[in-house]
Protein backbone atom coordinates (compact mmCIF):
# COMPACT_ATOMS: atom_id res chain seq x y z
CA UNK A 1 0.00 0.00 0.00
CA UNK A 2 1.19 3.50 -0.65
CA UNK A 3 1.25 6.35 1.86
CA UNK A 4 -1.99 7.93 0.66
CA UNK A 5 -3.90 4.67 1.03
CA UNK A 6 -2.61 4.21 4.58
CA UNK A 7 -3.58 7.78 5.47
CA UNK A 8 -7.05 7.22 4.02
CA UNK A 9 -7.58 4.03 6.02
CA UNK A 10 -6.45 5.80 9.19
CA UNK A 11 -8.79 8.72 8.53
CA UNK A 12 -11.71 6.33 7.97
CA UNK A 13 -11.10 4.69 11.33
CA UNK A 14 -10.79 8.12 12.95
CA UNK A 15 -14.16 9.10 11.49
CA UNK A 16 -15.68 5.79 12.58
CA UNK A 17 -14.44 6.35 16.12
CA UNK A 18 -16.09 9.76 16.40
CA UNK A 19 -19.32 8.54 14.79
CA UNK A 20 -19.52 5.53 17.10
CA UNK A 21 -18.87 7.57 20.21
CA UNK A 22 -21.22 10.30 19.06
CA UNK A 23 -24.10 7.92 18.45
CA UNK A 24 -23.75 5.54 21.37
CA UNK A 25 -22.28 8.04 23.82
CA UNK A 26 -25.04 10.54 23.17
CA UNK A 27 -27.70 7.87 23.63
CA UNK A 28 -26.08 6.77 26.89
CA UNK A 29 -25.85 10.31 28.27
CA UNK A 30 -29.45 11.14 27.38
CA UNK A 31 -30.85 8.04 29.10
CA UNK A 32 -32.52 8.63 32.46
CA UNK A 33 -30.68 7.53 34.56
CA UNK A 34 -27.43 7.82 32.63
CA UNK A 35 -26.38 4.46 31.17
CA UNK A 36 -22.83 4.40 32.51
CA UNK A 37 -22.01 0.93 31.21
CA UNK A 38 -23.13 1.84 27.69
CA UNK A 39 -21.10 5.06 27.93
CA UNK A 40 -18.02 3.14 29.09
CA UNK A 41 -18.38 0.64 26.23
CA UNK A 42 -18.72 3.52 23.75
CA UNK A 43 -15.59 5.15 25.19
CA UNK A 44 -13.69 1.86 24.97
CA UNK A 45 -14.76 1.47 21.34
CA UNK A 46 -13.62 5.02 20.61
CA UNK A 47 -10.22 4.38 22.17
CA UNK A 48 -9.80 1.10 20.29
CA UNK A 49 -10.68 2.63 16.93
CA UNK A 50 -8.35 5.57 17.53
CA UNK A 51 -5.58 3.17 18.54
CA UNK A 52 -6.11 1.23 15.31
CA UNK A 53 -5.88 4.46 13.28
CA UNK A 54 -2.58 5.34 14.95
CA UNK A 55 -1.34 1.78 14.40
CA UNK A 56 -2.09 2.07 10.67
CA UNK A 57 -0.20 5.37 10.56
CA UNK A 58 2.79 3.74 12.26
CA UNK A 59 3.45 1.90 9.00
CA UNK A 60 4.25 5.27 7.41
CA UNK A 61 6.92 5.93 10.01
CA UNK A 62 8.33 2.42 9.61
CA UNK A 63 8.64 2.90 5.84
CA UNK A 64 10.48 6.22 6.32
CA UNK A 65 12.86 4.73 8.89
CA UNK A 66 13.82 1.89 6.54
CA UNK A 67 14.57 4.27 3.65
Amino acid sequence: MNDDQLKHIASVFNLMAFAEFGAFGYAAINAHPVAWVKLAVAAAGFINLQWFAVWVLSFLKDKEAKS
